[in-house]
């Protein structure tokens, strides 16, 4: 028997049963429907998570923190038992970045000093907050990228984040803007613009606060949107940053001296996203922590590949209970032309055709109600996405904002091979549930069939 004639005898026999077809071919649907919607549900959930994971620095960048680190002294617990030797843990002085710097792979060492603020950024009486870091400014020249501006400071300059400007709009006017449904207040434009660096101290018999501006900071340049650490934060000179330190810690006791005593935390900037792991691997076993978005995003990715998977399992239920619905529509077919098969076998058609004819109609049943609940399914996600943008804050996800635009408010995301998987799948599952009702139907004597009523 040719495909083509098989075909035709197929598309016969289903037109035959419709009613029997489309009932059997809902549950199909119905299940196609369930598996596609829930995975494509995880699939949504991870890519919140990794755009919110995307959006807090690049999968090149390490961040490189000395075990246990308090400042200039800096002392592990004794080992070695009974010995009373101590083992002092790994600082990143001045000889240890440029250790670092000569690793194989690594384009960018960045140390960063913290400024140690007492107090709010000021802009015409305008309260505003940014995390405020000594870099060296030849290597957050590799690292960072200018929107607008200029990255060469002086002493009193500094370059903001892209995001910086938002927190000095007033948390008032913010607040009644979100109460009415209105448009939040535009940020100020602080190119060119001056910030105060404000000093709050306490008097320790009156109690009475008192406040100081401690530095006026010029603002050169503005970053471009590129993750976390960098839209958040305000750049100096390392030299300007210890002068600050200084005033701001004054009278206090603190590192003077971070190329020896060895800085909080380092930005290391891979030369490819595939030499990451080799250079985080290297400075942990080194004895330093290191944070990278791509061993968040690894992890990420596997736990979400056990919920599709537990998600999509849940929807093959369905599928495997329409599957026993395919082969009952099957096995009765089997009794209502017991004497057309009789007859098939008379005229030269052998066991395997039989066979082939069955298996051919049960895969049709199985691809009707794959398409079906393809196109089902793509229907249960418009309404999953509506919902989800009236239930989700604007401009945020479910972990959290900054990802901005369709993607805030969409829970589900479809993979071009999603769709494709699941009507292959169907038309599998078909063809294995009328493996039975075929079987059957090939062993059918001829004679017993011709005579059968």
């Amino acid at each position: 028997m040719s495909i083509r004639d098989l075909l035709r005898l197929v598309l016969s026999n289903l037109r035959r049963m419709k009613a029997r077809v489309a009932m059997t071919a809902t549950g199909v649907i119905i299940g196609t429907a369930a598996v596609v919607v829930l995975v494509s549900l995880g699939a949504g959930l991870q890519k919140q998570a990794t755009a919110s994971l995307y959006n807090m620095g690049g999968l090149d960048e390490l961040m490189v923190r000395s075990m246990g680190y308090y400042g200039p002294v800096v002392e592990a617990a004794k080992v070695g038992g009974g010995g009373g030797q101590t083992e002092q843990a790994p600082i990143l002085d001045a000889a240890k970045i440029e250790e670092i710097r000569a690793m194989e792979g690594v384009a960018a060492v960045m140390p960063m000093l913290d400024i140690y603020m007492q107090g709010p950024l000021r802009y015409n009486r305008i309260d505003g907050w940014g995390q405020m870091y000594g870099v060296d400014m030849e290597e957050f020249a590799k690292v960072a990228s200018l929107d607008r501006g200029v990255l060469e400071l002086y002493r009193g300059q500094i370059v903001i984040g892209a995001m910086v400007a938002e927190n000095f709009i007033p948390w008032e006017e913010r607040m009644e803007a979100e109460q009415a449904g209105l448009p939040i207040p535009p940020a100020p434009e602080l190119l060119d613009q001056t910030l105060q660096l404000v000093k709050f101290t306490y008097d320790p018999v009156t109690y009475m606060q008192s406040e100081s501006v401690v530095a006026r900071l010029q603002v050169v340049g503005v970053l471009k949107k590129q993750g976390y650490l960098y839209d958040y934060s305000i750049f100096l000179p390392l030299k300007e940053a210890l002068r600050l330190n200084q005033r701001l810690m004054e009278g206090q006791q603190g590192s003077t001296n971070p190329d020896k005593d060895g800085y909080a935390q380092v930005l290391v900037k891979a030369s490819h996203p595939n030499t990451a792991p080799a250079i985080e691997q290297t400075l942990k076993d080194q004895g330093f922590s290191v944070e990278s978005a791509r061993a968040q995003l690894e992890s990420i990715n596997n736990f979400f590949a056990i919920v599709q998977a537990i998600l999509g399992g849940i929807g093959a239920v369905a599928l495997l209970v329409a599957a026993f619905g395919i082969a009952n529509t099957m096995t009765m077919a089997i009794y209502e032309r017991t004497r057309e098969i009789g007859l098939m076998k008379a005229i030269g058609a052998t066991n395997q055709d039989v066979m082939s004819v069955f298996l051919a109609e049960a895969g049709g049943i199985g691809f009707l109600g794959g398409v079906g609940g393809v196109l089902l399914s793509l229907g249960l996600n418009a309404v999953i996405n509506v919902v989800g943008q009236s239930l989700l804050p604007e401009g945020g996800g479910i972990f959290g904002g900054g990802m901005g635009g369709e993607a805030a408010a969409t829970l589900t995301a479809m993979p071009l091979w999603l769709p494709i998987f699941a009507v292959i799948f169907a038309i599998l599952i078909g063809v294995a549930s009328g493996v039975y009702p075929a079987i059957r139907a090939a062993a059918l004597s001829p004679i017993q069939a011709l005579k059968y009523e």
